[in-house]
């Protein structure tokens, strides 16, 4: 599936057609990736995996007028600043050429298979947190990547990419993870 089915795809399965956050997003097409086995271009990055080329596609699909981008802004002194104390929110929304495009996508070959993945995801309790999806995508990209089998070798290298969470977040994350079925980790 090409990168704007994926992101196209992900938007189109959001309650009310409408998925908030950058992070959530990366986050979301990341697994989406991995169970797809497709390379999208992540890499270790300050909220986890991250990849360029997902973020200038989807900033292409907005300045295509196929995503209508919301953004909210929040005071320092806001109670609605999230837990990685990020200043701004964006929304994403498919605009009414955006649905055109996702009709045209629903078509494809490979589309229910793609589906069917995403909806793996968001059948997990944690697929709307972006924090704990986030530890998520850290743990597995750590277990994956590196090959670190127990929880404590997954925080020390954690520590060398500047991550931090903690052996409670590493275990409210491996149903999720297991639920995938991507990785078992030793929660010694």
């Amino acid at each position: 599936m090409h990168i704007i089915d994926a992101l196209l795809l992900v938007i189109a399965n959001e309650k009310e057609c409408k998925l908030q956050g950058r992070t959530l997003f990366q986050k979301k097409i990341y697994f989406l990736s991995v169970l797809r086995k497709e390379d999208f271009g992540f890499s270790p990055h300050y909220y986890g995996p991250y990849s360029s080329f997902v973020a200038e596609h989807l900033n292409g699909l907005v300045n295509d007028e196929v995503l209508e981008e919301d953004t909210q802004f929040f005071t320092t002194d806001s109670i609605e600043q999230n837990a990685l104390g990020e200043k701004r929110r964006h929304t994403y929304s498919l605009t009414s050429v955006g649905e055109k495009v996702w009709k045209t996508i629903q078509q494809k070959e490979d589309f229910q298979e793609w589906d069917e993945a995403l909806k793996k995801i968001n059948n997990q309790e944690i697929a709307n947190d972006f924090n704990l999806l986030s530890i998520a995508a850290k743990v597995h990209y750590i277990v994956d990547w590196e090959g670190e089998k127990s929880a404590k070798e997954v925080l020390q290298t954690a520590k060398e990419y500047g991550w931090s969470f903690t052996l409670e977040d590493i275990k409210n994350v491996l149903s999720f993870l297991t639920g995938l079925g991507l990785v078992t980790v030793d929660e010694s």
